[in-house]
């Protein structure tokens, strides 16, 4: 007998473990519970051992269907963030996990003392704390050292820091000169008048507010809070309330409340969920037509909370618990559901394909006068019938509620994704399906509706207007003895015979693409073919920039300087090179964003950007950290017609140069050939000055002929053709 007994135990040792892996779990549906509550729940199906410890906190929806319990288990700790470890057939659950000396938190609403003593108890190192805030406190962290949990934990109170011992323990002292006391605050932050009171305070400490509110209204407490139990508040704003309604706001914030006693106010401590039941409204709803189970299996499942709801069967009622937005949906809906039945069930019917604003509608009056009413959030309907109304409902719904293929539409201009960004008002989203294809949609719904849908699609799938740019970029200089402000006038009459002088002054402009003279006007052109002659003027760009409307283009004409960056040495005072090269651009950046209106204007935003490396850090070598450079900016907001012109000036700027005359041989002695040098300072401005011609397309245009255009303008303005 002896040896049976030692033979059963061993089969049961072999056995048992195995039998345990492959245990099998019934569904389960879960809504806004406490993940401790979860976990018992599911440990006691399946008869299994869990060890929950107390950093495990806050609230989940989990949803499983059967399946083998560990891998459910694993299933919820991953969407939890929680940590398993599995030892002796039993699992012990944890929001904190160690791995090498680096640590992972995860806590929902954790108590902080709680907190730091799980993870002193995990990590094995002592942490000793002075008396931390009654707060909570929400962390994710993944993989950091121990300091650095304890600074992110503590980081909301500066009044705390971390302090490391020699002998690799930790502690969390609490800094008595940051800390909030009553004479730091202003007399002025409690006032009263008469039997009202206003409080104005930023940040304090929960014993500071107190202090200066019972001083303030020469009133006695007596504060039955736990030794060093004293939170900071912040942001108090309440004006002229009664005392015992401002000390009630202020004891909120802290978790607190209070008893009057003979004239004196006991304050202690209190559960915050007992200040927030204060907030919540209570409803019972007697249920008189149908029963409490069938009326509750109706609601969506976002109501059916228990954190909202509780029934009783005996008395057949609802109790709903929360604030009044959460409860009052519940009790409307629940409200729609209680009518007299006369020999009628409640059915809910889910729709797969149609929704019910578009179900609705198809009813005939025979069954629309059920007066379906629509579950709020789902796709589904509940509706009192009779039997044979209900066969009718269901043989109707097989009938309407099918997957419809959808129309192909093949767009011309525009692609899918925008025409989903600006659909008409006759079309909803859920009725275009895009594909693969970006000219190529699927339209899913009645004939009229698609008629509908094609008419107003000819009105959107239209060609964005193109924009072409003429730009020309000109830098004019000047300095102190050139006056470059002339007039020029063009005299005489095509009888006179001045071809040649004429033709001298504009063949500056001959190889300019931009249209000088029909866009700017010839006076502008004359002027401008002189200043470039004597070179008072350089083009800098020349160029035409074609795009759509409302896309933004940009042109840069810049020069690219490099060089390293260097560091200076704290020991030896010296610069080295850090290895990295660095780039400077300078040069014109021009931005143009255009828009077309529906009349033809053109409206820009033009941004223009000029800058300069300073010629020291053009012959230095490349080291230099970091050249010198000057910028010139300038955004404008324009709107113009088609081919007239803007212009965009002011981007000055203004240099001293100096320059130096000798007469030759002479000038070169040393010491006594400064008698024989002229030392020129001047001051040289340069301007630079923007000219843009937007052209609008609207079709296809084919591109203009510059020369032919040049030739034909030659012809007109300088031989007079």
């Amino acid at each position: 007998m002896k040896g049976d007994r030692i033979f059963i135990s061993v089969i049961l040792f072999l056995v048992l473990p195995w039998a345990l892996i492959g245990q099998t779990i019934r569904k389960m549906d879960f809504h806004n519970q406490n993940i401790t509550d979860i976990l018992r729940i599911m440990a006691d199906e399946v008869k299994q051992s869990i060890f929950i410890d107390k950093s495990v906190t806050g609230t989940a929806d989990f949803y499983f269907i059967d399946s083998e319990f560990e891998e459910v288990l694993y299933q919820f700790a991953n969407q939890a963030k929680l940590f398993i470890e599995k030892r002796n057939n039993a699992y012990y659950i944890s929001g904190i996990r160690v791995v090498d000396d680096l640590i992972s938190v995860s806590a929902a609403d954790a108590d902080i003392t709680i907190l730091v003593d799980s993870i002193s108890r995990h990590v094995g190192i002592p942490i000793t704390y002075d008396t931390l805030p009654r707060a909570a406190i929400s962390i994710y962290a993944q993989q950091l050292r121990l300091k650095d949990i304890l600074e992110i934990i503590i980081r909301k109170y500066p009044e705390f820091s971390v302090q490391e011992d020699k002998n690799g323990s930790f502690h969390l002292k609490r800094t008595e000169a940051t800390s909030s006391s009553p004479g730091r605050l202003g007399s002025n932050a409690v006032r009263r008048d008469g039997d009202l009171y206003t409080m104005e305070i930023q940040r304090a400490s929960f014993s500071a507010i107190i202090a200066l509110l019972f001083k303030t209204a020469e009133k006695e407490y007596s504060m039955l809070l736990p030794r060093g139990s004293d939170p900071t508040l912040e942001q108090l704003y309440f004006e002229r309330k009664p005392f015992d309604q401002l000390l009630r706001l202020v004891l909120e914030q802290a978790s607190c409340d209070f008893a009057e006693i003979n004239g004196i106010y006991y304050i202690f401590d209190v559960d915050r969920r007992d200040v927030l039941n204060n907030y919540k409204d209570v409803m019972v709803i007697q249920m008189q037509n149908i029963s409490v189970e069938e009326a509750v299996n109706l609601l969506p499942s976002d109501y059916r909370s228990a954190s909202f709801l509780k029934i009783n069967k005996n008395a057949n009622s609802v109790y709903l618990t929360g604030s009044a937005n959460q409860i009052q949906p519940i009790a409307d809906f629940l409200t729609m559901l209680d009518v007299p039945s006369q020999d009628k069930s409640i059915l809910r019917f889910e729709l797969q394909f149609l929704k019910f604003t578009e179900f609705f509608p198809l009813l005939p009056k025979e069954l629309s006068a059920a007066s379906p009413l629509a579950i709020p959030d789902t796709n589904a309907f509940v509706v009192s019938l009779t039997d044979d109304m209900a066969e009718k409902y269901k043989s109707f719904i097989g009938l309407v509620d099918k997957k419809n293929a959808g129309t192909p539409v093949r767009l011309k201009y525009i692609k899918s994704e925008e025409l989903v960004k600006n659909l008409p008002p006759s079309v909803q989203k859920e009725e275009v399906i895009i594909s693969a294809d970006p000219t190529l949609v699927f339209y899913r719904g009645t004939d009229e509706k698609q008629n509908k849908f094609i008419e107003h699609l000819k009105l959107i799938d239209q060609p964005k207007p193109q924009i072409r740019y003429q730009l020309l970029v000109i830098q004019y200089q000047r300095n102190d003895n050139i006056n470059w402000n002339r007039s020029f006038t063009i005299n005489g009459n095509p009888s006179d015979d001045h071809t040649d002088i004429k033709s001298g002054m504009f063949s500056n402009l001959l190889n300019v693409q931009f249209d000088v003279i029909s866009g700017l006007g010839p006076q502008m052109a004359f002027q401008l073919n002189l200043q470039l002659g004597e070179d008072k003027a350089k083009i800098l760009a020349d160029t035409t920039l074609n795009g759509l409307s409302g896309e933004k283009i940009e042109f840069e004409n810049t020069n690219t300087f490099r060089y390293r960056d260097t560091n200076i040495d704290p020991d030896t005072l010296k610069p080295f090179y850090t290895g990295v090269t660095r780039e400077i651009k300078s040069g014109l950046t021009l931005g143009i964003n255009g828009w077309v209106s529906g009349d033809g204007m053109v409206t820009m935003d033009v941004k223009a950007k000029v800058s300069k490396q300073d010629e020291s850090g053009t012959n230095s070598s490349a080291t230099t950290n970091p050249p010198p450079t000057s910028e010139r900016v300038v955004n404008t907001h324009v709107r113009t017609k088609s081919g007239t012109p803007i212009v965009i000036g002011g981007l000055l700027q203004i240099e001293k140069v100096e320059l130096t005359h000798r007469t030759p041989l002479l000038g070169r002695i040393p010491i006594i050939g400064r008698l024989f040098q002229d030392i020129i300072k001047s001051d040289i401005t340069t301007e630079m000055v923007i000219y843009i011609i937007p052209y609008v397309h609207l079709g296809d245009d084919s591109s203009p002929n510059y020369s032919k255009r040049c030739e034909d303008l030659y012809k007109k303005y300088i031989l007079r053709e």
